[in-house]
């Protein structure tokens, strides 16, 4: 089941003035040591955040989320520790994103599944018992 669905556009030339503008400690302040490619990884947060229903508030901080390539090149959605607390608080499951750019604008798309709850094997049967339909008895039909 999906838990929510945020989507993110960023024209690339605003990371570039704030890249210009801050250096390398704008790359410390926004990203995971592992993410590296500004405008892309930014927007991929942003869209995870939105699809989680924080946005950057609500006990989010930016460096809690982030989006690493797999070997085969599909983005994957990560999270710090703390990230990962408060994944979990909010019953998230696993990500999913998507990343394009094109004429200087960057698009994320992020889809997050709700979170599998974990049942004991007693709650499990005793949902199931609850669950079964009643056997109701045969209703004798009345002479006329």
């Amino acid at each position: 089941m999906i838990f929510g669905i945020g989507i993110d556009v960023l024209e690339a030339k605003r990371m570039h003035a704030s890249y210009a503008r801050f250096g390398s400690h704008l790359l410390d302040r926004l990203l995971l040591p592992q993410e590296r490619f500004l405008a892309m990884r930014f927007a991929a947060k942003e869209a995870i955040v939105k699809a989680m229903g924080t946005g950057f508030a609500h006990g989010v901080w930016i460096r809690d989320i982030g989006v690493l390539q797999n070997a085969w090149g599909k983005p994957e959605v990560i999270y710090s520790a703390r990230g990962e607390r408060l994944r979990r608080r909010l019953g998230v499951g696993e990500g999913h994103v998507t990343l394009t750019d094109e004429a200087g604008l960057v698009v994320a798309v992020a889809v997050l599944l709700r979170a599998r709850r974990l049942r004991r094997a007693s709650a499990t049967r005793a949902t199931a018992r609850r669950a079964a339909p009643k056997r109701l008895a045969p209703k004798r039909l009345a002479p006329r």
